[in-house]
């Protein structure tokens, strides 16, 4: 059992295994159920088989019906998903505590019960196919691809967990269902919950659910080990691309080798310590030694080490973008002296103690929320054993410089290395170079009724300081650490004509030096603490978040403040700042999913309205900006009155958090500007389409909006059921059930209503083959004019008002996503006592009020931006 740990240990007669927390920090409950097979149980010619067969999970048993799972999942108040990696395959279910029976129906039905349905079968190929399109639409994902396929030449971790596009187009359904028979049984797998429940009595309920499947054969093992790497391998790739990427990848230990903490600690040496399991504490690393020699020195727009935790020896690898115009061999160059440096030289004491600081502060971040602790226990328990939860922190602790030189001159030699390069072929690029890619299966914002939401309006509190800001929070005494957002009305909708990407600009500057401290200071303090801070600007507000260990928030705070009230802006940072920022446009404006919300946004809100302009402006408007358009936006916007600060977790009391918050900002002054009026657009009579192709893609990518109503009106609560069952609810509600699963014409359709207090925009995105485009707009199309035509059913309307309603816990999980709902809750005016008031407001939406509601989206009125490789 559980031997003193807090974790109830069991095996039942079948060989399913069973791990068990009790955590009462909320009424929720979080399971998993984990399956020992992923990309490396795969054969040549059956690439990607473990991935869809997740897929084909959700597509019935003979007593749950197809789309049952997500509609049961979401009236009773929980979110879901399942994912695959190289080692295996895992479902959750994150729900109100007492539905505890409704996710074992479910796992321990298609543990062995799964119908695998010829047609659906083909349905999800396609499917398929437009996930792997999306992905290989992306040029670093391209390099991850190839680069991984030569460092390995035997071991099927050479393959993406995706699989090959031919083996996709030839997998057969008995092939899938073999593979699911072989795997899919009670001891290749085991069941883990984390929760507000007794483990004796989970126990008795898991054990009726699933003592009764039979026990099967053991499936084969994976036999073939990796031969050693003898000689450099070397990619190139030329892609149309605005600017080069460099990976290179070193064979490494598994999880279970003695060296494999000491490779953790090197990784945050070199690169800062990285999120661990399903969470993060953000963004570390940038007094690390490769943020420093590349992206410090103008030479990269990112630069990022990363070692995983694998059941097989895997790799240690480097990703770096390079910034327009800087050739891969000086992106290499750089690269190798860091390494070489490692290699020769321990580092020295305070570097040592900020990369395991790090790595520890990370590990803390990781377990917040019961869906984070499950995860993490599950994943160790595959790659080693769900002990080494509670004993890796004092391994890392154990780590010594020796240690982590010794295990970077072993791992990271050049002569056993594999390097890939791509390299520009003409204007055009992606988003941020990826980490190596777990394959998802990804079901959004699932919920329902279930328990109630608990009551806040003890939890929450606000109070307006003397100079006007406002503090909110809620005090979290037992977490050991703090999330901290502080919110000021300085967004992109105040960047004057031609100036578009000031407030962004000025924003990411916050983060880049102040009076009193340098940015490299500023780097040095935070990663020594295991912080992250982040600056940046929405289309209202720029917002300086941070989340820290309890004990360091007066200290975080502190610097905050100098971020917000004296900023430096000083000009070295600010060229590597706009030369960063011009980067990713460029990219952004080669990427499909980009461009088609760029192209959408414009054509909703026509210029000069600010609402249709990218917040990162464009590449002539952020060229033309200088350092005195900074000087004189932060201090037009910027200021007490204008600031909104959320505190949430480990402090005494809020009554603390706000007293600290006062101190740390007094004798803060100044009035900001007023937020500029923001003219709605006129109804468009006909629908707006535009469409730009651009070279080297293989998917199509769709945006269709629609301006509608204020977040203020009474009639946002009815429009947002609308809504839910059109594009969200389930697997992505009607627009996924027709285009995605009945029709298979796309990997990924939804809808989603982003709110305003001006007005919201009503938005449906896509992403499709390009010889499916039309269909899938017309689907699309199709499934809105029914809505307005006729509502939705009483058990939609039924589910939807349950998914608003039983949400509500899930949101409240994690310090940081309180501090989120807090500054929302604030920007629209709804008081503390709104979580209470919220089943009311939903419950009072009528049937007729979502048709009345649901009119609002006319067809006539759409833009439709889409973004396609050329014809």
């Amino acid at each position: 059992m559980s031997d003193g740990s807090p974790v109830v240990r069991h095996t039942l007669e079948n060989g399913l295994d069973v791990m068990l927390k009790e955590d009462r920090s909320a009424p929720l409950i979080s399971t998993w159920t984990w399956f020992r097979v992923g990309s490396r149980n795969e054969i040549p010619g059956l690439t990607g088989i473990s991935h869809w067969v997740e897929h084909m999970q959700f597509k019935g048993t003979p007593t749950l019906a197809k789309g049952q799972i997500f509609r049961d999942v979401s009236r009773h108040g929980g979110v879901l998903n399942a994912m695959t990696s190289h080692d295996w395959t895992a479902y959750y279910e994150t729900l109100p505590s007492s539905c505890l029976d409704l996710a074992l129906r479910i796992e321990s039905d298609r543990m062995t019960n799964s119908l695998f349905d010829p047609a659906e079968t083909e349905s999800e190929r396609t499917v398929i196919l437009s996930e792997l399109q999306g992905a290989e639409n992306n040029p670093a994902y391209l390099l991850y691809k190839e680069v991984t396929g030569a460092a390995f030449r035997e071991h099927p971790y050479r393959h993406m967990v995706i699989g090959y596009e031919n083996d996709l187009r030839q997998i057969t359904r008995d092939e899938l269902y073999a593979h699911y028979r072989r795997y899919y049984q009670p001891g290749n797998a085991y069941f883990v919950a984390v929760g507000d429940f007794a483990a004796a009595d989970a126990l008795a309920s898991i054990e009726a659910a699933f003592g009764g499947i039979p026990p099967a054969p053991p499936p084969p093992p994976v036999r073939i080990v990796e031969p050693a790497q003898i000689a450099e391998q070397r990619v190139i790739l030329r892609r149309p691309s605005p600017t080069a990427y460099v990976r290179m990848a070193f064979h490494a230990p598994n999880a279970r080798h003695p060296d494999a903490v000491a490779l953790l600690v090197a990784d945050a040496v070199l690169s800062g310590g990285k999120g661990m399991g399903l969470a993060s504490g953000g963004a570390m690393g940038r007094s690390s030694r490769l943020y420093r020699s590349l992206v410090d020195a103008g030479l990269a727009r990112s630069a990022g080490s990363d070692f995983d935790l694998t059941l097989d020896p895997y790799l240690f690898s480097f990703g770096v973008t390079a910034l327009e115009g800087v050739e891969p061999e000086r992106i290499e160059s750089a690269l190798d002296a860091e390494i070489d440096r490692l290699r020769r030289e321990p580092p020295p004491a305070a570097e040592l103690e900020r990369a395991r600081k790090q790595v520890k502060a990370q590990y803390v971040y990781s377990a917040e929320g019961v869906t984070n602790q499950a995860f993490w226990l599950g994943l160790m328990e595959i790659v080693d054993s769900w002990r080494r939860v509670d004993t890796l922190m004092d391994e890392v602790d154990a780590v010594t410089a020796d240690d982590v030189q010794r295990v970077a001159d072993r791992c990271l030699r050049s002569d056993a290395r594999t390097v890939g390069w791509v390299l520009p072929t003409e204007a055009g690029g992606e988003a941020d170079s990826p980490s190596p890619i777990v394959a998802r299966f990804t079901c959004f914002g699932l919920g329902g009724a279930g328990a109630p939401p608990p009551s806040n309006r003890s939890g929450f509190e606000r109070d307006a300081l003397p100079d006007r800001t406002v503090v909110l929070g809620q005090a979290r005494p037992s977490e050991p650490s703090v999330s901290v957002r502080l919110r000021v009305r300085a967004g992109a909708v105040a960047d004057p004509e031609g100036k578009a990407g000031l407030a962004t600009l000025t924003s990411r500057m916050l983060t880049r030096g102040t009076s009193t401290r340098s940015a490299a200071e500023i780097n040095e303090m935070t990663d020594a603490l295991g912080s992250s801070i982040g600056a940046d600007a929405g289309r209202h507000s720029a917002e300086v978040s941070f989340r820290c260990l309890t004990e360091d928030l007066p200290t975080m705070l502190s610097l905050a403040a100098e971020m917000l009230r004296q900023p430096s802006f000083p000009g070295a940072e600010l060229a590597k700042v706009r030369a960063q920022l011009l980067t990713g446009i460029q990219e952004a404006d080669n990427d499909t999913r980009s461009t088609a919300d760029r192209i959408m946004r414009r054509l909703a809100f026509p210029p000069p309205n600010p609402l249709g302009r990218r917040l990162s402006g464009d590449v002539e408007s952020v060229s033309a900006i200088e350092r005195d358009d900074l000087v004189r936006f932060h201090r037009a916007h910027f200021a007490p009155s204008a600031m909104t600060a959320a505190i949430v977790g480990g402090v005494p009391s809020f009554a603390a958090a706000r007293d600290l918050v006062a101190e740390t900002f007094a004798g803060w002054s100044g009035a900001a500007a007023p937020e500029p009026e923001i003219p709605l657009p006129g109804r468009k009579s006909e629908i707006v389409r535009e469409t730009t192709a651009i070279p080297g893609k293989s998917q199509a990518d769709i945006a269709i909006g629609l301006p509608t109503i204020s977040r203020l009106d009474r009639a946002f609560y009815a429009l947002d059921l609308a809504n839910l069952a059109l594009g969200r609810l389930g697997l992505m509600g009607r627009l996924g059930a027709t285009v995605r699963d009945r029709l298979g014409l796309a990997y990924y359709v939804f809808s989603q209503i982003e709110p305003g207090r001006e007005g919201s925009l009503w938005v449906s995105r896509a992403g499709v083959d390009p010889s499916n485009l039309e269909r899938a707009i017309d689907g699309v199309i199709g499934e809105l004019r029914l809505l307005r035509e006729s509502g939705l059913t009483p058990d939609e309307l039924a589910d939807a008002r349950n998914y608003l309603i039983g949400i509500l816990p899930l949101a409240l999980e994690t310090n940081d996503g309180v501090a989120a709902m807090l500054l929302s809750i604030e920007y629209y005016g709804l008081g503390l006592d709104y979580v209470d008031r919220y089943p009311s407001l939903i419950a009072s939406v009528t049937a007729d009020d979502v048709v009345d509601a649901a009119r609002l989206l006319d067809p006539a009125g759409l833009v439709i931006g889409v973004a396609r490789p050329p014809a």
